[in-house]
């Protein structure tokens, strides 16, 4: 299986966004994502963050979103979302699309990489084969509004 990671077109937007839609309304996230509403992040992804394509023998298998203006511009590349449609996962895509991303970023000059990890979520057994650790300094914090 030959992989490429392509910045994303907006033709690709509507597959893009029903492996979203598809993979966040599994277990553990179970988000409630319509396609409308999938298809309007991608667009605002496209449009202010880095959108990546990942594509296995020509056809797209995922994505990954990385804000490069998270934190720190320049420095920290903040991983907003990745999704890899199910029958393409525990393949080794992912693991390879991380090192890619790495790679794309240590070269622009960035320092780290960072994200956040929703707990139980199926990404931890890759992000602990790559050392990805969680932060010392940060810790997210969260208030419900009502």
């Amino acid at each position: 299986m030959k992989l490429k990671l392509v910045e994303s077109k907006k033709e690709e937007i509507p597959i893009i966004a029903e492996i979203y839609k598809t993979e966040f309304s599994k277990p553990p996230y179970n988000e409630p994502w319509t396609i409308r509403k999938a298809v309007d992040k991608m667009r605002f992804f496209i449009k202010y963050y880095d959108l990546y394509t990942i594509k296995a023998d020509k056809e797209i298998v995922g994505f990954i979103c990385v804000n490069p203006l998270f934190m720190c511009p320049g420095e920290v590349a903040f991983g907003e979302e990745l999704a890899i449609k199910e029958e393409f996962q525990n393949k080794g895509i992912g693991t390879w699309t991380l090192k890619e991303i790495f790679e794309i970023y240590r070269k622009k000059g960035f320092k780290r990489f960072m994200g956040v990890l929703e707990e139980g979520a199926r990404v931890v057994s890759l992000y602990n084969r790559l050392n990805i650790k969680p932060s010392k300094k940060y810790k997210l914090i969260e208030k419900k509004l009502k």
